[in-house]
């Protein structure tokens, strides 16, 4: 290959790795922010719960619609990810949002249970709950929170070990 080529070659390598560095850190904000708020409003919800039957209430059910619309940029920067590739790294984009989505969906169950027990906290062990389906209480919504942060470090591991990939392939 001659010198101008492999410039070229270069300085195109080069934008590329720019190019998804800005995508996956973009996309690695953007989730430990969605991680972040999804905790803050268990925490809300948790220590509303907690102050059931007290005479003064703490924490308080924060909107389901106002935290969707704050979680909007991580599917835009998780579709700039997938623009960027490689195809490997979009997969574990897919996955943050997956996980993230099971931390909304168990936090809108737990909401839920919360709102229907207005006279005693719904994570004391005191309390017994029959229901058909799982009975999300914080600790399950605490879990799958914890492994939303586990996938989004999974997601800057393999994100990093294929930054220079060439079709799948590592550089």
């Amino acid at each position: 290959m001659g010198a101008a080529a492999k410039s070229g070659a270069d300085a195109y390598g080069m934008s590329v790795r720019q190019t998804r560095m800005d995508a996956y850190q973009e996309f690695a904000k953007a989730a430990r922010l969605a991680v972040s708020q999804i905790q803050d409003a268990a925490n809300s919800v948790g220590m509303y719960s907690s102050s059931i039957g007290e005479d003064e209430r703490r924490g308080e059910i924060p909107s389901l619609q106002d935290l969707l619309t704050r979680l909007d940029p991580l599917g835009d920067a998780a579709i700039r990810v997938r623009l960027a590739g490689p195809k490997v790294v979009a997969e574990e984009a897919y996955a943050v949002l997956e996980t993230c989505s099971d931390a909304l969906g168990n936090l809108e169950s737990y909401i839920g249970l919360v709102r229907s027990s207005p006279f005693m906290s719904v994570d004391s062990e005191d309390l017994t709950i029959i229901t058909e389906g799982p009975l999300i209480r914080y600790r399950e919504v605490a879990a799958t929170i914890g492994s939303a942060s586990n996938t989004v470090a999974k997601f800057l591991d393999v994100a990093r070990d294929h930054l220079d990939d060439w079709n799948g392939s590592p550089a």
